[in-house]
Order: C-alpha cells, then structure tokens, then sequence
C-alpha cells in the first residue's frame, strides 16, 4: 500500500494535474475491476465425489419374464446342440461327460466354442457370433424400467420409471438383459454380473471422479457437472466401501474429461445439456463407457452421499465385447449363452443406424452409481491444484 502513494508524489513533479487525473480514474477502474473479478471466484463453490458403485440399472420383477429366466449354460448347451444337428442320444450323452468334468467337459466347451459356421467348418463363436445360430432368449416383457425419456417420445413399447413416474423411459438394454439371472436385480439388490465386474474393477482400474460448481450448491440453481478419470485407484475399506474425503489427481489425458450444463433442484442433480460423454474403463467389462444424449439424475443424501442414474445411447458392440472377451470362462460361470446376448443386442438396439445397413449401433441404458464425497486436483500449468481453488471448469 505505500508503493502507489510514493509512485505518484514522483509522478506529480513530471506531469500536470489533468494527466493526474487520468492515471488516477484508472487506477480505480482497476482496482474496481479486480474487485468485481475476486467476487466472481469467490461466488463459485464446487463439491467433487468418486464413484463408489457402478452397474447396469435393473427392476426385475415376478413374472416380468414370459416362460421364465433364460435357461442356465449346461441346459443352454443342450438347446445349441440341438442347433448343431445333433441327435438326442448323442445330446445325452455329451451332457453327460460334461457333466463328469476332466476330458469330457473340455471336449464340450471347447465344441461350444466353435459353434459358429463359416462354409460349413466350425469357427470361434464368440468373435463370429453372426456365423451360430440365434438361441432366442427370452427378454423382458414389463412395463417398467429405470431411465430416462431419451427421444422425447412416449412409444408403446416404452417404460415407465418405478421412481419418478415418467413416462417414456428408454431402456431397450434393460428389456434385452433383464431375463439372464446374472443380470437380474433391483435398486436395493444387485445384480450378480455387476457385483463381480465392479469389485473386481474397482481394484485394477483408475477411479471414476465426478465435480459439481455452482454459486450456491445448498440451494440449487444452475451449476457445471465434470466428470474425470483418477490417476489413482478407488480407496476403500476392507468392507468394499469407497472411503470418503480422500484426494484424487484427475487425469490430464482429455477423452476422460466432459463438461455438462446441469441443474440441482429439490436436491437431485441434472443434466440440462444432454451430450457425449467417454470414460475410460477395463476390460473386464468395457474398454471404455459410451454414452451419446447422456443424461443424470441424482439424490444428495442427508450424509453427502450421491445415489441414482446415468443414461444414455451406449455403442452395444462395445457392450457385447465386455461379455465375449470373458470367452468360456464368463460363459460357464457368469452369463449362459454368449451368442445369444450378441443377438439379444442386435435386435434391441434403438439408435444411430448404420448408413449403409440400417443397422442401429447403439441402445438406450441406464446404469445406477452411487459416489462419496472426494477432494479431486486437477492440472493447471503443470501443478496439480484443488477444483475449488480455481473453480473455472476451463482451467483444463
């Protein structure tokens, strides 16, 4: 403060009083700027939170399944022989040395594994499903379903969300998996497939980072959601559950990095933008999570906490690709017919058609997450710094 006061008792001896006065009113449009600028900042807040769970959005429910649950694999084997050609005498026998275990199990899977047909010689299944036969596998036949109204169409063969009632709620990968046991479950139980996935996930992949800003995050109003992949893995306790409050550095690599105009009302969150969004993943599932037209909701619990759905279009090649790259392994003891979830997809896919087939190269899917409060860094000008100390989701 006595840096200026001198400055300018040197400058009056040099200069006349209306040049005075010009470098006086500029010194207080500055200083009125800086004023106006450190308000801005400082009417900024962000939250950040890791994602503590992640899995394909279920509500299965009695009898939402016509004739039952899809069949386990020993039966589902049976039924692809039948496909094959092959008599019921040697179906029988056949099950039963799979049945038995050491060669005659081996000798089954791998047949299974080649069941697929190119010019009549047998070739691997699970990278050719198109080359075996269509089990036709049950799927579900319900009216409700979680999600999100993603064509702002309500269709007869849409859902209606169990939660907030809306109507028109796409979920054609819900309708497609929903009969496999696997993948069967609630809001409050979940699905075995997942559990397996994410636990195992959690452990060998980088964590999952979500940040909010706005002015005022207790009273809702327009906000900024970011999401970002961890440098670091999930921290959790020896029970499973993400543990709160630690810091992750967010990954400068940019194709995990999506910035969304969103809204918190009543206490959920939204996205008000609906767009694109990639975070990379593992490959015990999907390489990468894809969504166009995605969409958010979700609770701010009474401990922090958040709890809901993220949805969107997910390319379902890249879905079927987290299935077959499991190979035998997935399909004796996770899911029941490989092939036939290939096909399940194919035929419920909903959006983005392919030019030149008609094919659609994307269903609609809604995944439930929970997060826990987290404190994330991300790079500025080479220094990791705290979302909250620069605020301006253009920092990266």
């Amino acid at each position: 403060m006595i840096f200026l006061p001198i400055q300018l008792m040197k400058l009056t001896r040099l200069l006349d009083r209306s040049h005075l006065r010009q470098i006086s009113l500029a010194m207080v449009a500055s200083a009125a700027f800086v004023s106006l600028f450190a308000q801005a900042v400082s009417a900024l807040e962000s939250r950040s939170y890791v994602i503590d769970w992640f899995s394909q959005a279920s509500y299965s429910q009695d009898g939402d399944c016509p004739g039952g649950v899809n069949l386990p694999t020993r039966e589902q084997y049976a039924v692809n022989f039948t496909h094959l050609g092959y008599a019921p005498d040697e179906i029988e026998e056949l099950m039963k040395q799979y049945a038995l275990g050491n060669d005659g199990e081996r000798n089954v899977r791998e047949m299974m594994r080649f069941r697929g047909r190119i010019d009549g010689k047998p070739v691997n299944a699970f990278v050719h499903p198109w080359t075996a036969i269509d089990p036709k596998l049950t799927t579900v036949d319900g009216a409700y379903a979680f999600g999100f109204n993603l064509d702002d169409h309500v269709g007869t063969n849409s859902f209606q969300d169990p939660l907030n009632k809306e109507m028109g709620v796409d979920n054609e990968l819900f309708r497609a998996m929903g009969c496999i046991e696997q993948f069967r479950g609630t809001y409050e139980f979940r699905p075995t497939f997942w559990e397996f996935i994410w636990n195992s996930m959690k452990e060998s992949s980088p964590a999952w980072l979500m940040t909010i800003v706005g002015e005022d995050l207790t009273k809702g109003g327009p906000i900024t959601i970011i999401f970002d992949r961890a440098m670091e893995h999930l921290i959790f306790s020896p029970g499973g559950e993400a543990t709160a409050d630690f810091t992750y550095r967010a990954d400068p690599d940019l194709r995990s990095h999506h910035v969304f105009e969103g809204q918190i009302e009543d206490g959920v969150i939204f996205i008000t933008n609906p767009g694109f969004l990639r975070l990379l993943q593992d490959s015990l599932s999907f390489t990468e999570f894809v969504l166009e037209k995605t969409q958010l909701r979700l609770q701010i619990m009474p401990d922090g906490r958040l709890d809901g759905f993220i949805g969107g279009y997910q390319p379902w090649r890249q879905f079927y690709f987290g299935i077959a790259q499991g190979g035998l392994g997935y399909e004796g003891m996770i899911v029941n017919d490989i092939v036939g979830i290939y096909y399940l997809l194919r035929h419920h896919a909903d959006a983005y058609p392919n030019p030149e087939t008609g094919q659609n190269e994307s269903i609609s899917a809604t995944y439930h997450i929970e997060a826990v409060p987290a404190f994330v860094l991300v790079d500025k000008e080479g220094e990791f710094v705290e979302y909250s100390e620069h605020p301006d989701v253009s920092v990266r």
